[in-house]
């Protein structure tokens, strides 16, 4: 079955194999599926992500959790179950960015999204005198003095 499989996907070109026979062939090994499973489905995630927004990182940090949610969807996609890859897709690439926005903005994280770099420059951009030259260059003085 599986080489039969195989053979008829080799004789057509991917774009004319339906996305879960492709995820089929991605679980026999087949590379060159799984790249083009990426390729078709990169701007949907690009267009999903544009949706969401992230303290401290880009829109590309975005973009990147929305393909770890088609990778894993690629990885995870059952074809005996009712849902299309397509449906599949979408909520493991939302579900995926919103864990990641979820886990960025946990209360933990609250010191490194809202850091002051000791090396910013201390009045304007065009300042040479930074954060940490002031620090460095305070005297530290004994309380018992």
């Amino acid at each position: 079955m599986h080489m039969d499989l195989q053979e008829t996907v080799k004789k057509l070109s991917y774009d004319q194999v339906n996305d879960d026979v492709l995820v089929e062939q991605v679980r026999m090994g087949d590379s060159g599926a799984l790249e083009f499973l990426i390729n078709k489905y990169k701007n949907f995630v690009r267009a999903k992500a544009r949706s969401y927004f992230l303290i401290g990182a880009d829109h590309e940090d975005i973009v990147q959790e929305g393909m770890i949610g088609l990778y894993k969807a690629v990885r995870d996609f059952r074809g005996d179950k009712l849902a299309s890859f397509k449906a599949f897709a979408e909520l493991c690439i939302t579900r995926q960015i919103i864990t990641a926005i979820k886990t960025a903005t946990r209360q933990k994280h609250i010191p490194l999204n809202s850091y002051v770099s000791l090396d910013k420059p201390l009045y304007d951009e065009e300042s040479d005198r930074t954060l940490l030259d002031v620090i460095c260059g305070s005297r530290v003085t004994n309380p018992e003095d």
